[in-house]
């Protein structure tokens, strides 16, 4: 079917805008960046249609064609090697992406070991929980208010520090959440869209798996889910104070406390690790005996 008059103005802009973006972003680029040799001066001092080709090894046709808004639905190879060549940042290739395919960009891979500020920024977040995870939502770094709060990630086996295992393994889990159901729904909706675009997809589709056998819940939200979520915006997410997870239901809402969940990404290249904050209520104060073993989790004699 033909696109309407309004999809062929939008796709003409698209296309109008890429070719504008490519050859600017092009102008930036010197031959000795390029690590190219110098040529005479008449020719210019900045990459050409030529140098683009030949750094890319892909033919001058190919690139002209971007340029000039006739190549449709260039491939991603073709996309990176020019993204590569032209330095561009992490935000520039979304913006390449976004203008060539109206899709965005594969996640990067991403370093095996976080941005080390990131550490310190859990600690200096106190009292606050706060921790860091990698694309796989392994736990790597946390603050004490985070262990209080929800899990002392250090006591657990090394091969289930993840969020996805916290929520979907340990008990506890139920007891920390007052929206449990909600907020596993959600997190599943956010592997699934994860997993499609990361290049370790793989990994957390292998994961999703082990769980799915190993809790009926996993399987239910998963098998029920079709939604694909981004991380989004800082939101409001529903504890109960440490310590005070057990109570029987009558009472239960006075020790509920909204805590803002927001995220922190470095601006690096290949970074998939983040660092998540929730947030105490201003002028929150903890009550007396604050702390403590959750009483639905404490062994009985």
């Amino acid at each position: 079917m033909p696109a309407s008059h309004g999809e062929g103005d939008a796709l003409n802009e698209s296309r109008e805008l890429l070719g504008r973006f490519l050859r600017e972003r092009r102008a930036r680029i010197t031959l000795s960046q390029a690590e190219l040799p110098a040529r005479r001066a008449r020719r210019g001092r900045t990459l050409t249609q030529e140098d683009v080709a030949y750094l890319t090894g892909y033919s001058i046709r190919t690139i002209s064609a971007l340029e000039q808004g006739a190549e449709h639905r260039p491939t991603p190879g073709l996309l990176e090697a020019i993204a590569s060549v032209l330095q561009l940042s992490q935000d520039e290739r979304s913006v390449l992406w976004y203008l060539a395919n109206g899709t965005p960009p594969p996640e990067p891979d991403s370093p095996t070991e976080p941005d080390p500020a990131l550490h310190r920024l859990v600690n200096a977040l106190e009292p606050h929980p706060a921790y860091v995870t990698d694309g796989l939502w392994n736990v790597q770094s946390q603050n004490s208010a985070f262990a209080r709060w929800i899990c002392d990630f250090t006591a657990v086996p090394a091969d289930q520090r993840t969020i996805l295992h916290w929520f979907f393994l340990q008990e506890h889990s139920r007891h920390v959440m007052v929206d449990w159901e909600y907020e596993a729904t959600a997190l599943m909706s956010l592997v699934r869209g994860r997993a499609m675009r990361s290049p370790r997809g793989h990994e957390l589709m292998a994961m999703v798996d082990d769980l799915r056998e190993r809790s009926p819940d996993a399987e239910r939200l998963w098998a029920g889910g079709t939604d694909l979520l981004v991380q989004g915006p800082s939101r409001p997410m529903l504890f109960r104070e440490p310590g005070r997870t057990g109570l029987p239901r009558e009472g239960d809402e006075d020790h509920h406390v909204q805590l803002t969940i927001t995220t922190l990404a470095p601006v690096r290249e290949g970074a998939g690790h983040r660092l998540l904050a929730f947030l105490l209520p201003d002028g929150y104060t903890a009550p007396a005996g604050y702390g403590g073993v959750c009483a639905a989790c404490r062994p009985t004699a």
